[in-house]
């Protein structure tokens, strides 16, 4: 899609808005339909649905709206109109597309910089549970939310990174009793967070020969609702340990937080937000629990209380809304969360509306897929889990592999030392992890292959990189040529010039639908689709040994390309090496 502001679309829509409103309500500027053969165009505009405005078939609508930029000064920069089966179909001139690239040659996103500037998201994301290890199942969130965080600043939004840790329930009474039973503080020093969670699975395997356990860990979870000093010291160490070693994965990651509070931080405020329920008399109670009736907006009760008076996440999420409301005072409340969850928040979202806070319509769930395992699904329970740290560590042995081999291919003057094989095998492999993930459309499942997961060939993070590597070793050689490109204005003498050009100013557009969509894969897609398009252009065109007037156009080109890979790169979380 060519990026609507090009200067060129942009006027094109205010002249069709100032001409008549009517053409341009339902109009929306698309790449055009490849039709009998190559495409030769830069924009199309659809006229399907402006037809049914107009009471006018398609080709008619269209034919009327290129009579209009015929007949207008902005018809000096079109090289080709057609009109062909409901759309305008429309060619620029090929200065006003090579001088779009040369204005953007320090930062593809310029136009797009603004984009979000009045908006402030507050982005839930992450969320591992504390005393249990970093799942692979914990990747998605991650992720994802990640990535979103990096795209909404680059369109100029505030954000606020919340990780909003599990460290609350019965799970912890689980953990005290498993602890004060099993183990002691030399053996969960010894390896804190994966000790920890072999006292959580030893618990589920001696619970089924003693239901008694399931008991005390009730008794203890209440003495530490109750501020128990010894519950409260071993559940604090608990959490600590394992934040310690979360950190780390992150930090392999590149991923950080401005805020992480755990459930546990909201417990002082559910019971102002159950009297807000109260007051606006929206509790019923049912079985002895207290609920919020949704019948009437085809929902589930929500259960705010159990019969037993303990409160429930969705009351922790309500209390939990209402404080990031007022703390952060966001345009967008975001929870990237399992689809899983769907219902959930539907309800808690539900009922913040009934509470009478106009924000609620602002509360996004950003839903995804699961990562699947042809074994079947994980259970922390039983100790089944693939552990995250497991999985970038092979990636990075991999890779290290793979980099060895190609270093011993080189002239022994070029090759990297030891230690930069290291730094390089430590950027290609999570990014191979990160891209994997990230290659999906949120909303779909993922099926885990190693295979799959550590292909560093074809549509991966480490082809890009690659690619990238390339990119800066062929700007490197034209400098030692003498070549000089700053401010060059490509020419575009062949179309594969001209398909890489539509490819590079299109990249804010997708940016920005990423950031609409919540959707990072539109980026990764994107970044595919361009070093695809490059790289028919390095096989077909003369680069640096060309004709001498084109070759500093074809090296901005180069530059350009180079700069989207990278600034893409960068927001879904993957680093560059310099060398590989």
């Amino acid at each position: 899609m060519i990026d609507r502001r090009l200067r060129f679309v942009k006027n094109l829509e205010t002249f069709l808005s100032e001409h008549n409103s009517d053409w341009t309500l339902p109009l929306a500027f698309e790449q055009p339909p490849e039709i009998d053969g190559p495409n030769e165009f830069d924009l199309a505009i659809p006229c399907f649905s402006l037809s049914k405005i107009r009471r006018l078939p398609p080709p008619k609508c269209a034919e009327a709206i290129a009579n209009l930029l015929s007949k207008n000064k902005l018809s000096l920069q079109i090289e080709k109109l057609e009109v062909k089966k409901g759309y305008v179909n429309i060619r620029f001139k090929d200065a006003l597309l090579g001088e779009a690239i040369a204005a953007r040659e320090s930062d593809p996103l310029a136009d797009s910089a603004s984009a979000l500037a009045h908006e402030k998201f507050a982005v839930d994301f992450s969320s591992p549970n504390i005393a249990k290890p970093f799942g692979i199942g914990h990747l998605r969130s991650t992720n994802i939310g990640a990535s979103l965080c990096r795209i909404f600043k680059a369109l100029g939004a505030s954000v606020v990174r919340i990780n909003h840790l599990g460290d609350w329930g019965t799970q912890f009474g689980k953990m005290i009793t498993a602890y004060k039973r099993f183990g002691n503080a030399d053996f969960v020093k010894g390896d804190p967070i994966h000790n920890l969670y072999k006292l959580y699975v030893q618990f589920h395997e001696k619970e089924a020969e003693d239901p008694a356990l399931l008991d005390e860990a009730r008794e203890w979870f209440v003495k530490l609702e109750a501020g128990d000093s010894e519950a409260k010291e071993l559940w604090k160490w608990f959490k600590d340990v394992s934040y310690h070693e979360f950190k780390r994965i992150y930090d392999r990651l590149g991923v950080d937080f401005d805020y992480v509070t755990g459930e546990s931080f909201y417990n002082s405020l559910m019971e102002k937000t159950v009297e807000r329920l109260e007051k606006k008399g929206l509790l019923k109670e049912s079985d002895g629990a207290m609920i919020v009736d949704l019948e009437a907006y085809n929902l589930p009760p929500c259960l705010i209380k159990k019969s037993d008076g303990s409160t429930l996440y969705a009351t922790r999420d309500l209390s939990t809304a209402e404080y990031r409301e007022r703390t952060f005072q966001p345009t967008r409340l975001v929870y990237v969360v399992g689809g899983e969850q769907t219902l959930h928040f539907k309800q808690v979202f539900k009922v913040l509306e009934l509470m009478g806070y106009e924000w609620a319509k602002q509360c996004v769930h950003v839903s995804f897929g699961l990562i699947k395992f042809p074994e079947g699904r994980m259970s922390t329970r039983k100790g089944n889990i693939i552990l995250l740290e497991e999985v970038l560590n092979q990636a990075v042995q991999e890779a290290l592999k793979i980099v060895q081999a190609k270093n011993e291919e080189r002239p022994p003057e070029k090759r990297l030392s030891e230690e930069e094989q290291r730094q390089v095998a430590e950027k290609v492999g999570p990014g191979a992890v990160i891209f994997f993930d990230l290659r999906a459309k949120r909303t779909k499942d993922v099926l885990f292959d190693w295979k799959d997961i550590l292909s560093f060939e074809g549509d991966s993070g480490p082809y890009l990189q690659y690619t990238c590597v390339r990119l800066g070793s062929l700007l490197e050689k034209a400098k030692e040529e003498g070549i000089d490109w700053k401010g060059a204005t490509p020419i575009l003498s062949t179309s594969e010039e001209r398909t890489l050009v539509r490819s590079l100013l299109g990249f804010p557009a997708v940016v920005e639908s990423a950031a609409r969509d919540y959707e990072p894969s539109a980026i990764s897609h994107e970044l595919l689709n361009l070093a695809a398009i490059f790289n028919r252009f390095y096989m077909n065109v003369p680069i640096i040994k060309g004709d001498q007037k084109l070759r500093p156009g074809r090296m901005a080109l180069v530059q350009s390309t180079l700069k989207i890979l990278q600034t893409g790169l960068g927001l879904l979380g993957i680093e560059i090496p310099k060398k590989m």
